[in-house]
This record gives structure tokens, sequence and C-alpha cells, in this order.
């Protein structure tokens, strides 16, 4: 969950505002920033995935629609479709290609109301191409509900089992401290890790593990109440633990995160330090590559998939404006995507 969305709720609006007053010149350190687009609806963005044709999906924690923005054409928006009985929506993935999986919970502070998260299946195959983003003959999304996790404090992170499973999604509970599998075909679900590494401390902000993504051997993992970043052995068949939680880099309070194909970096998005941080895996190290106030809430990354974005980056944000506040006193945001292009690709 962003701070964005908190400062929308009306927490840690301290925090913020230092955050807010502190942001830096919207000039990268290292690896270029373009914008794609900036959106005054909805006013901050919690996750993004790529589609095969290139297009950007997109939710938020203050939501229930999900959203669509094509590269290709900046400032575009599309709402897709709204799922039901929800307020916000954090997580997504793909199992198959164009069918995708979201996480849905009713926010109430740092943690959901109880009983309210669950996953749902949204089937994109019937609506292709950023050339069709003005269409209006379009057929309707009816999302599935795969999941009612009652259980779970917050979803939010979510990911494949491993990379030839299209029936197994993890998600990640931020309040409880915990790695859910779901059967996204029968709709079962269980816990499969729970330590205290995924957990929260008694301080700070209460948002725990955060953002997950599964290259085989392990499934990685951002904390960011701990400041972790890290690793998990796992079996690529059930999900369970089958070794020590490994931190490769502490001080590190990032959101979500992508990584390499080839699983020797990752690239953090550190919500409320407006920067995206890579981390050089086999070293253990990090460091940041582009700083900017674009990325105030930095939320989450994704890769580029067609031939002409291909490894580069699509960063999910949310901004200040020009104005702090509103003519009704309240503190108000945008939201922002933004394209960030690593060098040799």
């Amino acid at each position: 969950m962003s701070l964005n969305t908190a400062l929308r709720r009306g927490l840690w609006l301290p925090l913020f505002l230092r955050l807010a007053f502190a942001l830096p010149s919207n000039a990268s350190r290292d690896y270029p920033l373009v914008v794609v687009g900036e959106f005054s609806h909805p006013e901050t963005f919690e996750n993004i995935a790529t589609r095969h044709d290139g297009q950007l999906l997109l939710t938020s924690a203050v939501s229930s629609t999900l959203y669509q923005v094509c590269p290709f054409k900046p400032d575009q928006i599309e709402g897709l479709v709204d799922i039901p009985e929800t307020t916000g929506l954090f997580g997504i993935a793909e199992l198959e290609e164009d069918v995708f999986y979201v996480a849905s919970a009713n926010l109430s502070s740092t943690h959901a109301v109880a009983g309210s998260n669950a996953v749902w299946r949204v089937d994109l195959r019937e609506r292709n191409r950023c050339s069709r983003l003005n269409e209006t003959a379009r057929p309707e999304l009816t999302p599935v509900r795969v999941a009612n996790i009652t259980s779970a404090r917050l979803l939010n992170g979510m990911c494949r089992l491993a990379k030839d499973n299209a029936s197994t999604l993890l998600v990640a509970d931020s309040g409880g401290g915990k790695i859910f599998k779901v059967d996204v075909h029968s709709g079962s679900f269980e816990v499969v890790i729970e330590d205290e590494a995924l957990g929260n401390t008694p301080t700070g902000f209460q948002v725990a593990v955060n953002g997950i993504y599964t290259h085989e051997p392990y499934l990685y993992f951002t904390n960011l109440n701990r400041g972790t970043f890290g690793r998990i052995p796992i079996s690529a068949a059930t999900g369970i633990l089958r070794g020590p939680i490994d931190v490769i880099v502490p001080d590190l309070p990032g959101d979500d995160f992508i990584l390499a194909p080839d699983g020797e970096k990752a690239w953090v998005a550190m919500n409320g330090r407006n920067t995206l941080v890579e981390v050089d895996i086999p070293r253990r190290q990090a460091r940041v590559v582009v700083e900017s106030g674009y990325l105030a809430s930095a939320s989450a990354v994704s890769l580029g998939r067609t031939l002409l974005d291909q490894g580069r980056l699509y960063v999910s944000s949310a901004a200040v404006p020009d104005s702090l506040f509103d003519n009704n006193g309240t503190a108000t945001t945008r939201g922002i995507v933004v394209r960030v292009d690593p060098p040799n690709v």
C-alpha cells in the first residue's frame, strides 16, 4: 500500500508532508525517465502489469476499477472493468496469456476490513491492441471471484508459483506477514509461508511483506516495514519453504519490484523516497538509478514486452501537484506512469 493511499485515508500525514516538501527536481540520476501519463483519477496507483501486446494494467487501492494505459499513446487511460463489492485493488498477476488475477480489499487504516480480501479473475483475451484503445464496440468484461481469503489482513503483492504453472498464485498478506497459495481453478487456499522476516515490527508503517516474485528456486520479497529485500528457497511444486530466509539487502524499505529475466537484478519502487533502486543480486548491492518527483509514491515496476520497449521499465506512482492542497484543504495527488530506460536495451 502506498503512502499516498495512506494519505487519502487520513494516515501518516506528518510523514507524507515531510516527504512531499523534500521532493527533488524531476531529473534522473543514471537512467532516463519519460512520463507516460499523468491522471487526476485515480489519484494514485498501487500495482502494474504488462500485457503481451504492450498495454499496461494498473490497480489503485482507492478505486475498484482496473485501468489500462497504452505506453505508446501518452496520457490516455481507460477503465476496463469494475470489481464488485470492493473499494480498492492491489496485486495483479498473469497466469495465462491475457488472463489476469487481481487482489481486492476494502481498506481501513493499513489493513483491510475483516473478511473483505478476495482474488478475482479478469479475462482480457478479447481486448487487444493499443490501437483499439478508444473503440466503443468492445465485449463486456465480467470479473469472476476466485477466492474469498477471509483470514487475510491485507492482500497485496501477487505472483505465479512457478514459470510453467498456470493454476497457482502466491499472494502476500502485508498485514499478517504470510504468503498464501491459491488454486485459481478450485478456489482453495492455504498459508504456505509464515515467518518473522515477513511480518511487522511494533513500530513504523504497518505494511510488511509487500512485493513478491518467483524465480526458481526462490521467492523474492520486499518487507516495507522492516526495510529488507530478500529471498526464500521454496518448492516449485508446493510453495513450501525449503530453507532459511536470506536477506540480500538490509535497509531497503521498498514497495513492489520486478526481476530481470535472468534473475541477476531487481528494480525496486521506493515508495515515499522518490527513487527507483537497482539491486545487483549476486553482489548484494543496491543503488539509486532514478531520482524524481514523479516517483514520490513509486509503488510497482513492470517490464516492457514488445519489440519497441523490451527491457524497459514501467513504474506506477503518484505525485503531489504544484498546489499541495485543494480548495477544501485536502492534500491531493495525481496518478503517474513513467518509463525508465536502463542502458543496453
